[in-house]
């Protein structure tokens, strides 16, 4: 059965899931002119999941495509965040968020992911292009494009395809079944990219204004032995909160575990007398839960991103655990380093070859893939520093990084997220017109050599041994100090 729309004559898109990545692609080309069909599995603005943090960087995307305004109502900016032991004992209070909106001009936030769904599918404008319950099946690549199938059924054209569609991505398998009729061994690696130590309950509670579990705009984090746990209230009456547990084993996609409502109970019973804030327990927060659910942390940057016509993008490609939070923001800067290389591609050439789209796939490729590896990397560390998986992550925690100033560690992130892209074939906020101009390589002197001082002193150098490059010092420096938890 052949789709409603055969029209090879105009390019055209074709995008595996509707979820956060999906969305956000189909406001991009709708933004740009491009033409797309947006195919999801499920429903859109789904309940599934519970939480989404927002970076300035991301922001600064959402505000280009018309978004930001619509989220900014909902959520109340992140501003204070307390650190525990396990005793209660609060041994640093940070208000490096409150200096990280001064620096930046915005915000860090925390929000329901059915809200940050439901604004962004609000915001496209031709509804027709998105297919709810249609999950992608399979694709054939033609001379002059792509044939997707879905599961009713139907053949829909088009000239790339680009898999949006998560760690599971069906996409992905499909590639790889593709390259194993030339490369077995790759399309292993592509099946089995993913490993996981960690586990997660993540969930949303009532936060009672007359009986809070922790006020408005404040984060607390606390720190046990192979497990920790995050409270964060950016919205009225909620709590966004995680445990995190070290596994008993390291284990690989497709096998990582999936969980059942009685891992989930055994885990909160196991755990469930655990302080996470003043007074409060990880019992207390499940009690009071809206939803929740438990998953494994799955790390990894996938060896090959496209074939052919077919792209991939978000988790599909690259999944950090979510300690620090920037693995959803690393999607939103894919979206902007795609499709800032397909607009131009397009006005130059209305139907590109396939030699000009494999250009513009390793091009964003090139240009997302280091900063992947990074953030990917560095999320894994920064979840087994804060489950003080060793003694000097643990002596870092304690002894050191309370020391180093909360303006310090606010410029220091403020320098990993500057570098993050924008829309380029979109006008830019005011505050940015800067970012157009050449960007300057970044320096090591200034306050840098005198932190890195610090950690050696305190003995934590181990802890960067691996890192190869001062970007991925600074960023590491950045992340450690300032301790994201926003998924």
């Amino acid at each position: 059965m052949a789709s409603l729309n055969q029209d090879t004559n105009q390019f055209k898109v074709l995008i595996a899931g509707g979820s956060l990545v999906g969305l956000g692609l189909a406001l991009a080309f709708e933004r740009a002119g491009i033409e797309y069909e947006l195919f999801e599995k499920g429903e859109f603005a789904t309940d599934l999941g519970a939480s989404i943090g927002i970076h300035p960087h991301t922001i600064r995307i959402l505000e280009q495509l018309g978004v930001w305004k619509d989220i900014e109502q909902q959520v109340i900016p992140l501003q204070g965040r307390n650190h525990y032991d396990g005793n209660g004992h609060c041994f640093e209070e940070s208000n490096v968020l409150v200096h990280i909106n001064e620096i930046l001009q915005r915000p860090i936030i925390f929000m329901e992911r059915c809200k940050a769904l439901e604004a962004l599918h609000s915001h496209v404008q031709d509804k027709l292009k998105l297919h709810a319950r249609t999950a992608v099946v399979g694709y054939e690549e033609t001379q002059q494009g792509v044939i997707v199938t879905t599961e009713d059924g139907e053949h829909h054209h088009g000239h790339i395809l680009i898999g949006a569609d998560g760690i599971h991505s069906k996409v992905r398998k499909l590639m790889a079944d593709k390259i194993s009729v030339t490369n077995q061994p790759l399309a292993n690696e592509l099946n089995e990219a993913f490993k996981s130590e960690y586990n997660c309950i993540f969930a949303v509670s009532r936060n009672d204004p007359e009986k809070q579990f922790l006020p408005n705009a404040m984060v607390h984090n606390v720190y046990y032995d192979k497990y920790s746990a995050v409270a964060a209230a950016g919205v009225h009456g909620l709590v966004f909160w995680f445990l995190f547990v070290k596994g008993s084993k390291f284990t690989r996609t497709p096998n990582c575990p999936r969980f059942t409502d009685e891992d989930e109970e055994a885990t909160v019973q196991k755990y469930g007398n655990s302080l996470v804030g003043p007074g409060y327990t990880v019992k207390d927060l499940w009690d009071a839960r809206v939803k929740g659910t438990m998953v494994p942390l799955e790390e990894g940057v996938i060896k090959r991103w496209s074939h052919n016509r077919v792209v991939l993008m978000g988790d599909s490609v690259h999944k950090a655990t979510i300690n620090p939070g920037l693995g959803g923001n690393l999607a939103y800067e894919g979206i902007a380093r795609l499709t800032n290389g397909l607009v131009p591609l397009l006005k130059e050439s209305p139907m590109p070859s396939l030699e000009q789209l494999t250009e513009v796939f390793n091009q964003y490729i090139s240009g997302q893939k280091p900063r992947a590896k990074t953030v990917v990397d560095l999320s894994g560390q920064i979840t087994r520093y804060e489950a003080q998986d060793t003694w000097v992550l643990k002596f870092a925690a304690r002894h050191i990084v309370p020391w180093v100033s909360d303006r310090l560690k606010a410029k220091l992130y403020a320098s990993f997220s500057r570098g993050g892209p924008y829309l380029e074939y979109l006008p830019l906020p005011s505050m940015d017109v800067d970012l157009r101009k050449p960007a300057k390589k970044p320096s090591s002197r200034g306050i840098f050599p005198g932190l890195i001082t610090v950690m050696i002193i305190g003995g934590t150098a181990a802890i960067f041994w691996h890192m190869r490059n001062q970007n991925r010092l600074l960023l590491t420096l950045s992340a450690f100090i300032t301790q994201w938890k926003y998924c």
